[in-house]
């Protein structure tokens, strides 16, 4: 590449300077020091009451988004998480970080949790790794665990399924139908979709005070020249390119289950349910273990916020790499950023419930196990997944294209040699 002598200045599109304070590297994490943001309270535990008669018998309508009482027909709807604790203000005057009373720390590994029943005085013991709610084995009353407790089970808000269990399965066979080619056969032998789950998988949204600096070097093309049968010469001129900004993030979701986090596990592909994002986070609501009923199990998060953080500040600089790019669409030949630093002032995490619709499917491969799933949105519908490949199939289809291919091209590649 030919190149010009540098200019000093840019093309006029910038981002001002915002007054950054001194900037930290991307790697760089906020003070462990935290404020916290109290939680409405939730339902007693133990005893679901309807708001009006007190009677037990509640379930949550999906589809009108209301809980029911089952004795006196009352319908009400839950207060609206982002409402009842702010979480869409103040951004801009966040420092260091901010914690809700059910984000906090996990302070054990304990999942056995033991209830007592206001109905009729039993005690009944939770596994809260498959469930947030159980029914009393004597009285039938519905229990559950609305509170906050020490072992991450119980979130501050839940955003519940709108997508029903027969739209998802109409989705998940259409995104299997059409890579149905080159499925390996025991999958499709085995596939039925009616074997879905409806799980609530732990995320915190994070919203972020932050700035950020990126330098870099920009490219203008001034001048290209074609030669025949020798490589094109680009001229073009480079030019030193910063940008400094603040930005006010509000509800990123960061994923704080451990194994979904990581994205190159070789024993399954859970991780692709962060493909199924985004959520309309907008729409949590506080949680109430109602929303589970008796079709959804839930996960409950082994991520600490320390341990998530530097996930969001990943985050945190692509989307500062974003925020600036319309300023640099001057560089037709692009900028590369050789430095880029984002200075965190404050962090607000909330942790939440979102709504996914999984189908597994176990592959054993060279003696190895590997699960694949393919994963519906709660919420909107998108769906994504992982299918298992027939190896041998596709292997054979690539042998014969590559052989059709090359009975077709060489014959006229030799004709050209020999005739000009």
């Amino acid at each position: 590449m030919a190149k010009e002598s540098t200019t000093p200045k840019a093309p006029k599109a910038v981002v001002a300077d915002a007054g950054l304070t001194p900037a930290t590297d991307v790697a760089a994490t906020p003070s462990p020091a935290f404020t916290e943001n109290v939680t409405p309270a939730g339902g007693k535990d133990g005893l679901i009451a309807c708001i009006s008669c007190g009677a037990s018998e509640v379930t949550y309508n999906a589809a009108k988004g209301m809980f029911r009482c089952a004795f006196c027909r009352h319908e009400w709807a839950d207060v609206k998480l982002d409402d009842a604790m702010g979480l869409s203000h103040g951004i801009g005057e966040l420092t260091g970080t901010t914690l809700s009373s059910n984000a906090m720390d996990i302070a054990s590994d304990e999942a056995l949790v033991t209830m007592k029943c206001t109905g009729c005085g039993a005690e009944v013991v939770v596994n809260t790794d498959n469930t947030l709610q159980a029914r009393c084995h004597w009285c039938k009353h519905t229990l559950s665990i609305n509170n906050r407790i020490g072992n991450g089970a119980v979130p501050d808000g839940i955003l519940p399924f709108t997508i029903t269990k027969q739209q998802a399965m109409a989705s998940i066979s259409e995104f299997a139908g059409k890579r149905k080619t080159f499925q390996h056969p025991e999958f499709t032998a085995s596939f039925k979709p009616e074997n879905i789950m409806g799980v609530y998988m732990p995320y915190m949204t994070v919203d972020g005070n932050i700035s950020a600096k990126l330098d870099g070097v920009g490219e203008t093309l001034t001048k290209t020249v074609r030669r025949e049968k020798q490589p094109t010469i680009y001229h073009a001129r480079q030019f030193k390119v910063g940008r400094t900004l603040d930005l006010h993030i509000d509800d990123l979701i960061v994923e704080t289950s451990s194994d979904k986090v990581d994205i190159h596990s070789d024993t399954s592909t859970n991780n692709i349910i962060n493909a199924v994002l985004p959520f309309d986070v907008k729409n949590i609501a506080r949680f109430d273990a109602n929303f589970l009923g008796t079709e959804y199990t839930s996960e409950r998060r082994d991520m600490d916020v320390k341990h998530a953080e530097s996930y969001a500040v990943q985050h945190f600089m692509t989307i500062a790499r974003g925020a600036v790019q319309s300023s640099v669409s001057g560089y037709d030949r692009g900028v590369r950023w050789d430095s880029e630093h984002v200075n965190v002032k404050g962090t607000r995490w909330t942790a939440v419930l979102l709504p996914v619709w999984l189908y597994g499917f176990v592959e054993t491969k060279k003696g190895k196990q590997i699960t694949h799933y393919i994963a519906v949105n709660g919420r909107n519908g998108y769906v994504m997944g992982s299918i298992p490949i027939n190896t041998k199939k596709a292997r054979t289809v690539c042998w014969i294209v590559t052989i059709v291919v090359s009975l077709i091209t060489w014959p006229m590649a030799l004709g050209v040699v020999l005739f000009g």
